[in-house]
């Protein structure tokens, strides 16, 4: 599979802060860190969080599990103090990992997820910051840097104009989701497929790192764009042709969205794969069921906005 590129940055938990790498991860609820309960061979490899060394730490023992698309995770809900850039949010819900079975997070560079989903009541990180009264607006926005290019942002409370320029084009999301929007079209080459002529549906996921297509899609796309299939079930392009493949145009709210050639291939030691793949599922709420991974995201400036139940995409500056 194509490298996985995943965004993480670092936090403190706890009096006095252990410090943790998290991913960042606008698909999912919770936030966990592998902790001193856990036994697994993933654990072995990662800082673990001690709460016998905090003094604001509690908890009344109550279990979580979870399952990701590539792994999972259980253990027990625990609520402690969370530091991260000039921020500290009290009483944060967290997870400390008792079990990763697999070997999906143990080659991780991250020691855990931060689960950023818009799911009020879940007891979010945003949702405690907006409580806690600690950000001006309930938004938060992420800049995703290339993979040669460091400098990633993810900022709480609004929006860094630095990182962008122009209007931010807004798309409404509907509550209690993994930040899911409908689109009313879908272009190669400034051409529509007519896929998404009844809309299409799709969740804004940080967490992914790959650009989903409907399973029933994908095929036709990679057709359009002249990739073959290597060996391994890979989809690859020519190298010599990249500079030629068409943009990738998504009509969100009546904005087009356009995805260069350089966005959606992926150079990896001198073959250039497809940074698009399949999704799991092939309709959501009857409609063809995207994912817009970080493929997508890094090429705008996107804003998670809480307080309008809508997701924004501006042009980079």
């Amino acid at each position: 599979t194509p490298p996985q590129m995943a965004y993480f940055g670092k936090i403190g938990i706890g009096t006095p802060p252990q410090y943790f790498y998290v991913h960042f991860d606008t698909g999912s609820t919770t936030l966990w860190v592998n902790s001193v309960y856990c036994n697994s061979d993933a654990c072995s490899h990662h800082p673990l969080f001690n709460p016998k060394y905090s003094s604001t730490y509690h908890s009344n023992g109550q279990p979580f599990s979870i399952q990701y698309g590539t792994g999972s995770v259980t253990g027990i809900i625990g609520y402690d103090t969370i530091t991260m850039g000039e921020l500290t949010i009290t009483n944060q819900k967290i997870g400390l990992s008792q079990s990763e079975p697999g070997d999906h997070f143990a080659g991780a560079l991250h020691d855990g997820l931060m689960g950023l989903a818009f799911m009020p009541n879940q007891g979010t990180i945003v949702d405690t910051m907006i409580q806690e009264s600690l950000i001006e607006e309930p938004v938060f926005a992420f800049y995703l840097s290339r993979k040669s290019e460091s400098g990633s942002e993810v900022m709480f409370g609004g929006t860094d104009p630095s990182y962008y320029q122009g209007q931010i084009n807004w798309v409404p999301v509907q509550q209690n989701s993994h930040w899911q929007l409908v689109f009313e079209g879908f272009e190669v080459n400034h051409q529509s497929t007519g896929w998404c002529e009844n809309g299409c549906t799709a969740i804004t996921d940080t967490g992914t790192s790959l650009l989903e297509c409907p399973p029933q899609y994908v095929d036709s796309l990679h057709q359009m764009l002249g990739a073959q299939q290597d060996q391994h079930g890979n989809y690859v392009f020519d190298c010599s042709e990249v500079s030629s493949l068409p943009p990738l145009t998504f009509i969100m709210n009546g904005a087009h969205l356009h995805l260069p050639a350089s966005a959606y291939e992926e150079d990896s030691n001198g073959n250039c794969r497809s940074g698009i793949k399949h999704s799991h599922e092939e309709y959501r709420n009857g409609l063809p069921y995207w994912i817009l991974g970080d493929v997508f995201l890094r090429q705008f400036y996107s804003v998670f906005d809480q307080g309008n139940a809508r997701v924004g995409f501006a042009t980079l500056a």
